[in-house]
């Protein structure tokens, strides 16, 4: 979600390494695990050989590298390719004063098209759907009951086609609608975490958003994936949240709040594996949405944004 999602604890490091040429290159042929004598009393079974987990975070060597790894996982390093991503959120209303409630869940996709256009720098664009669905049975919905005064809402589907498409490289993000050159660095996190490895992403607002509006991820990927450098798209389970002002449909417009957004989901290898159901929905109502809009890519950059590759 472009959105598109900080941990405090740092666990000890045995196995600290530094990841050089892309996201998946070990400084050393070393191998990650150790072995470690278990002490048991004399009457218990033998003592066993474990591997103990080495947790902790990955240091890059360079903007370039941590870019690399930023890129596996939300898209691709082909020279050019499309990101299919599908989840669930449920929304929480969050009024001033009262309880907050959960209001309605969404189940949606997500899909962007990208090329590379530079040195490590793509030219992404992309489009979400969401459609709602009841808290309780799961079954698409057309209103919802208000969890503050009990009146009828008119939920819409969510279809955020307006996107003006945005530059990423190692410098950061530049969103293409932006008035001048300045791109737009992200809080990015990656950790070791037994068989896993966990990214953490805190998205860009871009200018001109609404202030209250933040979105931050958790995407978790198998270990030995990440270490492979075959890979150049990683196939991660993912959960997160956004916060954002509350929408028309609430009917809450100039009431000290916002809405909160949290989600799980995960990437797919293609538009074919979206769930079942949603894809019938989409089929039959927006077609078109199945297919990459490679046609964005005709528009050209602003001139103020034409000397991007200096800045």
């Amino acid at each position: 979600m472009i959105r598109t999602l900080h941990a405090t604890f740092a666990p000890v490091d045995h196995a600290r390494r530094r990841w050089l040429t892309g996201a998946a290159a070990l400084t050393g042929a070393a191998a990650l695990t150790t072995t470690a004598l278990i002490e048991t009393p004399a009457t218990a079974a033998p003592a066993s050989h474990v591997a103990p987990l080495q947790d902790g975070f990955i240091h890059f060597a360079d903007a370039r590298a941590r870019f690399r790894a930023l890129f596996r996982f939300e898209r691709d390093l082909r020279e050019s390719g499309t990101t299919v991503s599908c989840y669930h959120f449920i929304v929480y209303a969050l009024l001033a004063g009262q309880r907050p409630h959960p209001v309605v869940r969404y189940e949606g996709m997500e899909f962007s098209y990208f090329r590379r256009i530079a040195a490590d720098t793509y030219r992404i664009h992309a489009h979400n759907v969401s459609f709602p669905r009841d808290l309780a049975t799961g079954e698409y919905v057309r209103e919802i009951v208000s969890p503050f005064d009990g009146s009828r809402l008119a939920v819409p589907p969510m279809k955020l086609l307006g996107d003006p498409g945005v530059l990423h490289g190692p410098r950061g993000y530049l969103p293409l609608d932006a008035r001048a050159v300045r791109w737009l660095d992200t809080p990015f996190f990656v950790r070791v975490e037994g068989d896993l490895v966990k990214a953490e992403h805190i998205r860009p607002t871009p200018d001109g958003w609404p202030q209250e509006f933040i979105e931050s991820s958790t995407s978790s990927v198998a270990r030995r994936d990440f270490e492979n450098p075959a890979i150049t798209s990683l196939r991660y389970q993912t959960s997160g949240f956004y916060v954002f002002p509350f929408p028309k449909w609430m009917n809450l417009e100039g009431r000290a709040g916002h809405m909160l957004g949290a989600w799980s989901g995960r990437k797919l290898d293609d538009i074919a594996q979206l769930p079942k159901e949603f894809a019938t929905r989409l089929r039959g109502e927006n077609p078109e949405l199945l297919q990459a809009r490679w046609q964005e890519f005709d528009r050209p950059i602003a001139k103020e944004l034409a000397a991007w590759t200096d800045a």
